[in-house]
């Protein structure tokens, strides 16, 4: 009776107990609280719900799933709740395979299915998504809640961590772009897109049809995680009649090792044949996509696509809809039309575009950024925005809007009310401007940012947490 007693245990522990030593805080992972789609698309976040006017919930997009879990087992019509069992088949190992990554991260399953090589995938012993991202940071261990992916802390995987790229080769572009360009930038071959969601599909049939899946460019912005220049990508959306871009930092795993973009690549004063600088270069802005009605077919930007400081302005794209039904089987069609060239909104999250001095290291022509900007986004009044990302570490962003010409500052103090540091001060014309607050140094802890413009006064709160 001793040794049964004994041997129940046992399989207890392997069963239930060691499982969930692993398991971390995954209540506030995102894998289970879903947040990264309702930080881009709420309205309160300045999302396309602002256009839509449909909650999320609505939508069947925080209750994405496979549709089966890692066991095989098809999902319930109703009451999905995220849970191990997405990943993780319930036998004495645990495992989770490739398949059950790709599942649901869709961006990196048509990469792979186009074929785009990838030095890691592509090694002796290929590599697969549990290599590079530990059960640490999918399990939600330091059991913060992070909005999105984005967030600093949220997901520490990157090329120079411990156990990767600790140290790179010492050469001429090493030397002068490894403090401030990401990696990637150099060596991923390419991002991509599903250009143009008809959001109708998505409304009343929970269907994601986009018109096509673009790939063969790099958008180039400002990373404000770490203030590297980072490779982008969008997603583009029309909905009865209104257009949308959601743009945030993302890397296509896509990576080379021996045909990394050289000077030329990115440089047009160094001799490099850049279509998206020719096309701001020549005046109108940069018109990323272009339907062609005729044929139904679409052309845009290929390479290295830097976003432009007035890109509200100057990054354009045609948008399209379907006219089939929105409940049509998802396949590719030329039934799309299209709608305008001009997006109602722009949303650019954990990135900022690039400053006019990059630009102009790129050559890019910045003699009209200012004035095409001003008569184009003239804000309705002054406004001081909530940093970006917060919580953050070491770095975030602070967006605030001035309507009328004249001296600003912008002072950053602690808890005790203590100046910390003055990020900005001098003679503002109109418009829209962002700033980058660099807190390395200081300790973990509640900080206020004040704005003190004309007439207008206001103080927000940012976390610092490392």
């Amino acid at each position: 009776m001793k040794k049964i007693t004994i041997l129940i245990t046992i399989c207890f522990v392997i069963g239930y107990v060691l499982p969930s030593l692993g398991q971390g805080n995954f209540n506030t992972s995102l894998h289970k609280t879903r947040n990264g789609k309702p930080t881009w698309y709420d309205s309160e976040k300045g999302g396309f719900e602002t256009l839509t006017s449909v909650p999320i919930e609505e939508l069947g997009c925080v209750e994405c799933h496979d549709a089966n879990d890692a066991n095989g087992d098809p999902y319930p019509a109703t009451g999905y709740s995220p849970d191990c069992v997405d990943c993780h088949a319930t036998n004495s190992t645990w495992a989770v395979t490739q398949n059950d990554c790709l599942g649901c991260h869709s961006r990196e399953a048509a990469i792979i299915n186009k074929g785009i090589p990838d030095v890691h995938r592509d090694a002796s012993t290929p590599f697969v998504c549990k290599d590079c991202h530990k059960k640490e940071e999918l399990h939600g261990d330091d059991g913060v809640e992070y909005s999105s992916m984005f967030d600093t802390g949220a997901i520490e995987t990157d090329c120079q961590q411990s156990g990767c790229h600790e140290s790179v080769a010492s050469n001429s572009a090493h030397n002068q772009h490894l403090s401030n360009i990401h990696c990637t930038s150099c060596h991923a071959s390419t991002n991509l897109t599903c250009y143009n969601c008809h959001f109708e599909s998505q409304v009343e049939d929970h269907l994601k049809r986009a018109y096509s899946q673009l790939t063969d460019f790099i958008i180039l912005v400002n990373r404000t995680k770490d203030g590297k220049v980072h490779p982008a990508t969008f997603q583009s959306l029309s909905y009865q009649g209104n257009t949308w871009i959601a743009m945030g930092p993302s890397v296509a795993h896509s990576i080379t090792k021996d045909n990394a973009r050289t000077c030329s690549d990115c440089h047009a004063n160094f001799g490099g044949n850049i279509p998206a600088i020719d096309d701001y270069n020549n005046g109108g802005g940069m018109k990323f996509a272009t339907w062609n009605e005729s044929d139904s077919t679409l052309s845009y930007l290929h390479g290295v696509v830097p976003l432009p400081i007035d890109y509200r302005y100057s990054f354009k794209m045609d948008f399209i809809t379907y006219n089939g039904d929105p409940g049509d089987p998802v396949a590719p069609s030329n039934n799309w039309s299209y709608v305008k060239d001009e997006a109602d909104g722009f949303q650019l999250l954990y990135a900022t575009p690039l400053t006019k001095y990059q630009m102009a290291k790129l050559g890019m022509d910045t003699l009209a950024v200012s004035v095409e900007k001003q008569i184009n986004s003239i804000p309705d009044g002054y406004k001081l925005e909530q940093n970006y990302p917060n919580p953050f570490n070491p770095s975030t962003t602070i967006r605030y809007s001035i309507p009328e010409s004249g001296d600003v500052e912008i002072v950053i103090y602690d808890a005790l009310g203590k100046e910390i540091q003055t990020l900005i001060t001098g003679y503002h014309d109109t418009g829209v401007y962002e700033v980058n607050f660099d807190a390395t140094g200081l300790t973990s802890g509640i900080y206020f940012y004040q704005i003190n413009a004309v007439s207008f006064v206001e103080t927000r709160k940012l976390v610092l947490m490392k």
